[in-house]
């Protein structure tokens, strides 16, 4: 009996294990089921995302209206428009000069004094022989005399010389024969400023006698100031008197206003480089000038021609081109770039002027090489 019991236990085991076994294999193909079928669903759900990803995104735009306006650029220099010299009729010394380059003067404001009575003495004692060679340079032909003479001088030939002056007395009526002072002579004791503005230059030294065929002083006058440019003659057409100018330059501190005064009716060659090219001389009135400005100075001016219109343009990067030379931009119709040939204009520094194709409301891809890539794209407003 034990060994029946014994087998009847064994029995109920072996029974048992097959219950386990069998259930065991039916829980695994349960969860494998289950797993495919939530891996199922997943991929489903998440094909409208991946798809997605894949669409490239482009932003959109609308072309931009703006006002055009043409500027001509020019370089020049800072010169005085009204300028005075100061001259004398005859040489004077001077006690002392009272300005220098670049001083500021007021009308009227003395500039040098003059030593009258050496003046006098040195001119009553040079006169003669001052006519004389004043004579001989008015002269050509006594020029010539003089240069004969004067080889004549150095030569070994035995040529009497002294009386080479009475000589020339008698060809030419010549006298040395003057009075030893003139009442007439006009000799002031003070140099004063002619005009406001700026002392350019100074031809008269202390205690040396001047030259009369030199100005004493040269006053510029700082609110006659003009920038003298040129440009290529390709714009000058496009330049009219009055139109507004902007002037720059290295040696200014602030941007000058200024409005173009006057177009030269020549034109004329000038360097570039190696080579030459025509151009017309502009005068540019400064509108606002002051003390930091200084004749000479080299200038750039940025020209406002009067052709000033609005138009409509777009980026570089929204235009392509084809084989043919056929430029064109694409519009976005939902999510499907559409092209649309267009006719380009002038070529600006933001953008390109749109003459043809496009409308203001036109709503198109601001990047076209995205476009050619793909058939759909996601749009983003730029």
């Amino acid at each position: 009996m034990l060994y029946k019991s014994s087998g009847s236990v064994k029995t109920n085991l072996i029974a048992k294990g097959s219950f386990d076994q069998n259930g065991g294999f039916f829980v695994l193909k349960k969860m494998i089921a289950f797993v495919f079928a939530v891996g199922s669903f997943g991929l489903v759900a998440a094909a409208p995302t991946w798809t997605l990803r894949a669409i490239p995104s482009a932003t959109c735009i609308t072309p931009a209206r703006i006002l055009y306006e043409k500027q001509v650029n020019a370089n020049g220099t800072v010169e005085a428009q009204e300028t005075r010299e100061l001259y004398l009729e005859t040489p004077v010394i001077a006690d002392s000069v009272l300005v220098s380059v670049g001083d500021f003067v007021r009308k009227g404001q003395p500039l040098a004094r003059i030593n009258t009575a050496l003046t006098r003495q040195v001119l009553e004692q040079s006169i003669p022989t001052a006519a004389f060679f004043q004579e001989l340079s008015q002269n050509a032909e006594l020029s010539d005399l003089m240069e004969l003479y004067t080889a004549l001088q150095g030569s070994t030939l035995e040529v009497d010389t002294d009386s080479f002056q009475n000589l020339i007395q008698q060809l030419y009526g010549f006298s040395e024969e003057q009075p030893a002072s003139n009442s007439y002579l006009y000799i002031p004791e003070v140099l004063t400023a002619p005009i406001d503005g700026i002392v350019a230059d100074v031809g008269i030294k202390s205690n040396m006698l001047t030259r009369s065929a030199k100005p004493l002083v040269t006053i510029s006058d700082q609110s006659s100031f003009v920038a003298m440019v040129t440009v290529g003659e390709s714009y000058a057409s496009d330049i009219r008197v009055g139109d507004l100018a902007q002037i720059s330059g290295t040696g200014l501190k602030r941007e000058y206003q200024g409005h173009v005064s006057k177009i030269y009716p020549v034109a004329h060659k000038a360097a570039n480089g190696l080579s030459q090219e025509t151009v017309v001389d502009l005068e540019i009135a400064i509108d606002d000038p002051d003390e930091q400005l200084k004749s000479g100075f080299t200038i750039r001016a940025a020209i406002t021609t009067g052709q000033s219109r609005e138009m409509m343009t777009i980026p570089y990067e929204a235009i392509q081109q084809d084989e043919n030379n056929i430029e064109y931009v694409y519009l976005a119709q939902g999510s499907v770039p559409v092209r649309r040939n267009i006719k380009t204009g002038l070529e600006l520094l933001e953008g390109v002027e749109i003459l043809e194709g496009l409308q203001e409301d036109d709503l198109l891809l601001a990047n076209a090489e995205i476009a050619e890539a793909a058939n759909r794209v996601q749009l983003k407003r730029g």
